[in-house]
């Protein structure tokens, strides 16, 4: 199947479900596609090889590679990976973020998208830039990692206030 496309009903709450986005992309179906995509139902896995988009309403996602593990009815986690793992969506003010990174990591159960590698997320705020960056969809915080010595950079346009 050159193009596996996958309608989901609970698939990648990521960043749909939370406060900010817009109210019409949490009932908006979820799209999962990619070129060369394999189920693996033994593993409870879906991997693609050759690069993933995810798409519900206004959120776009799209990386290079990517892993779904399913878990029950629905998904557990969602790890993407590329050059720059690209992810936009609208918010409720009709601005757009845009999270830009080497690596996505979306663990449901704990409600959390771990971002590394050459972070950066651009909002109606500004512009925050970091190697390693959580961030919490329950709080809406983004967190540096304690783990290591890292640049976080946060700069604020005030010319849109």
């Amino acid at each position: 199947m050159q193009n596996l496309r996958i309608k989901v009903l609970m698939v990648l709450c990521v960043l749909a479900n939370t406060s900010w986005a817009l109210d019409s992309d949490r009932t908006a179906k979820i799209i999962i596609q990619g070129p060369g995509c394999k189920i693996k139902f033994g593993l409870k896995q879906t991997e693609c090889l050759n690069g993933l988009t995810i798409e519900q309403g206004s959120l776009l996602i799209k990386s290079t590679y990517g892993l779904i593990k399913h878990q029950d009815k629905g998904i557990g986690s969602v790890l993407m990976k590329g050059e720059q793992v690209h992810m936009e969506q609208l918010m409720e003010g009709g601005d757009k973020m845009i999270i830009k990174a080497n690596e996505i990591d979306y663990k449901k159960a704990e409600e959390i998208v771990y971002l590394s590698g050459n972070v950066s997320i651009t909002s109606s705020i500004g512009v925050t830039t970091g190697e390693q960056l959580e961030f919490n969809l329950k709080t809406q915080e983004i967190i540096s990692s304690d783990d290591m010595q890292q640049p976080f950079r946060m700069e604020i346009d005030q010319k849109d206030d």
